[in-house]
């Protein structure tokens, strides 16, 4: 499959993860906990903010778009990614519950074991969750179980009210203290983001960081998306006139320290 749709959001999160260095970072915090067995692994969890169908509609199509990222926990120690989709586009298929966790564990044989008749894992098993509605009002009582990392993909947080994003960008990074990347269709919009992040973030300008401000994602799309409208109600065609690629561009920003 080309680097488009799922693939590329599933290649988005792998090189962020590799470049904040998260998923050792949990496999670590999880040996170092007091009582951890030898044996056992720890979880990652994984926020995506304004999710839709790319995330899938139900477990195991969420369990195929997160392949790559399973994979790469695996290899790093972690036995679980825990997901949260959670935005107001959120979608289900039929016999799939909102506000439910679902646990998908795939196994592929080993040829080296084949002849002990025994399965191993290629890739850490999934845990998902479906909500629908913004963030701040979803989110859990405590931070007790708060995200790893989070993800908005091809957010537009530019676009939108204030009163829409402000509120959940505060919750995740300065509440939660989670590290958020935000993607966008092109360069002059991931700065636009910047700009309106930097904004409804000013009071905690002391407190925060932009890991990597607004550039180009080596893990972009290469297929070019049509959007179905007239783009120049939005944008200014002459100021940007680039092709519109899902996750053209990324931005992570985070707490300090």
């Amino acid at each position: 499959m080309d680097a488009h749709g799922e693939a590329t959001r599933d290649r988005t999160m792998v090189h962020a993860l590799r470049r904040l260095g998260t998923l050792e970072t949990v496999a670590r915090a999880h040996d170092a906990a007091p009582g951890a067995s030898v044996d056992a692994r720890g979880t990652i969890r994984v926020l995506c903010l304004g999710a839709d169908r790319h995330e899938g509609t139900n477990p195991r199509a969420t369990a195929r778009a997160f392949v790559g990222v399973r994979e790469a926990a695996w290899r790093a120690g972690v036995e679980t990614v825990s997901v949260l989709c959670v935005g107001p586009n959120v979608k289900v298929d039929n016999g799939v519950d909102l506000n439910v966790a679902y646990d998908v564990r795939d196994r592929m044989s080993s040829s080296s074991l084949s002849s002990l008749s025994s399965d191993v894992p290629s890739r850490a098993a999934l845990r998902v969750e479906y909500r629908t509605g913004l963030y701040h009002d979803e989110a859990p009582p405590t931070l007790e179980e708060a995200p790893d990392v989070a993800f908005a993909f091809n957010a537009g947080v530019w676009g939108y009210d204030p009163s829409d994003w402000a509120p959940t960008v505060e919750r995740v990074v300065i509440d939660e203290r989670t590290p958020l990347i935000v993607t966008s269709y092109t360069l002059l919009e991931a700065e636009s983001d910047e700009d309106a992040m930097r904004s409804s973030l000013s009071e905690f300008d002391d407190k925060i960081k932009w890991v990597w401000q607004a550039e180009m994602n080596p893990s972009q799309s290469t297929e070019v998306r049509d959007l179905g409208f007239d783009r120049s109600d939005y944008i200014d065609s002459e100021k940007d006139s680039s092709e519109l690629k899902e996750n053209s561009a990324w931005q992570c920003v985070a707490v300090r320290g």
